[in-house]
């Protein structure tokens, strides 16, 4: 079952190209006391890169090793105003011996200013909208739709109005397939941009059995882990390139017993889950909660012996599940 959540993650007004092996970007309109920079990711684990950045007249070079395939480095040189325009070098050895190497034109200018407050956005899942705050009024949005492997499956500009303040932005594509909406904010001459995750998925399961009141996994229970272990791995195959895929476990009880010792239970069930998983080689962010009898699948009265609440929910996504997702907003534990 796929839902909606947030994952806003700012891209400092960026304005993209690309290679077979690196993707680039830059900041086209640098904002008040922002400093000009060239955003580099790779599409495959980098052993070496090296950077050479050549503005008004002046040679700055960065290296960098062991950079990870999704890895977005950004690279700055001195903010002055009468340059605007930068040379940039770039050369990427590989594992396999294998060396790319590309040049990439920087031009830009310091116009306007308009930014992106994030620390209060929010999604609403119904009207299918992220909301965000802005610095300046908002005419228009310009709106990539990607799937899985950064497939582009919508592309758009809607008008807007709305800002300085709050401004909602609409959900392009299909929601059963949007992975990643890229966004950029049109006011005036100026610009700012961002990008966010409205994916979501319930992996489906078979929930282990755990004896009564303990949290130790029998063996004889592991089958169901391992099956659970290819799901996740071909979950973060499909996904992985394009947004970090991380794990939430969420760990339930029936209404038998008192709702405090439930609910511990239930955590350390749910953190027995998160540290096989780990130990079979599951590489991912692991996070889990224990919600007890707060989250039944079957609403009953209390002391109700059901089989079908005494569960986990295990939940991928680039972000917490939101408010509206059927999942309760809770301070999730890292593994």
């Amino acid at each position: 079952m796929l839902t909606f959540a947030l994952a806003l993650l700012l891209e400092f007004s960026v304005s993209t190209a690309s290679a077979q092996d690196l993707n680039f970007g830059y900041t086209p309109a640098p904002g008040p006391g922002e400093n000009p920079a060239l955003l580099v990711t790779p599409t495959r684990t980098v052993a070496n890169l090296y950077v050479s950045i050549e503005a008004g007249g002046k040679t700055l070079e960065f290296t960098r090793k062991n950079v990870s395939a999704g890895q977005q480095l950004r690279f700055e040189w001195p903010r002055d105003t009468r340059v605007t325009r930068a040379d940039a070098f770039i050369r990427a050895s590989f594992a396999d011996g294998n060396v790319t190497e590309t040049n990439v034109p920087i031009e830009y200018q310091f116009k306007g200013q308009l930014s992106i407050d994030l620390s209060k956005a929010s999604a609403d899942l119904g009207n299918k909208t992220v909301t965000v705050h802005t610095t300046a009024a908002v005419d228009s949005a310009e709106i990539i739709a990607y799937g899985a492997g950064k497939q582009v499956l919508d592309q758009r500009t809607v008008d807007l109005s709305g800002g300085p303040g709050a401004v909602s932005v609409p959900f392009v594509g299909d929601p059963s397939e949007v992975v990643l909406l890229d966004v950029k904010l049109n006011a005036g001459n100026a610009w700012a941009g961002f990008t966010y995750s409205p994916w979501f998925l319930d992996v489906p399961h078979e929930d282990v059995l755990f004896p009564s009141d303990s949290a130790d996994i029998p063996a004889s229970e592991e089958y169901k882990l391992q099956h659970t272990l290819q799901e996740l791995n071909t979950v973060v195959e499909k996904y992985g390139s394009i947004v970090q895929v991380k794990l939430y476990i969420a760990g339930c009880t029936d209404t038998v017993g008192d709702s405090g010792h439930n609910r511990d239970l239930s955590l350390r069930r749910a953190q027995s889950i998160a540290r096989w998983l780990r130990s079979k080689g599951y590489s991912q962010p692991i996070f889990y909660y224990g919600f007890g009898e707060s989250l039944l699948a079957v609403p009953t009265g209390d002391g109700v012996d059901n089989a079908a609440n005494r569960r986990a929910l295990y939940l991928v996504g680039a972000n917490p599940p939101p408010a509206g997702s059927g999942i309760p907003g809770v301070g999730w534990k890292a593994l």
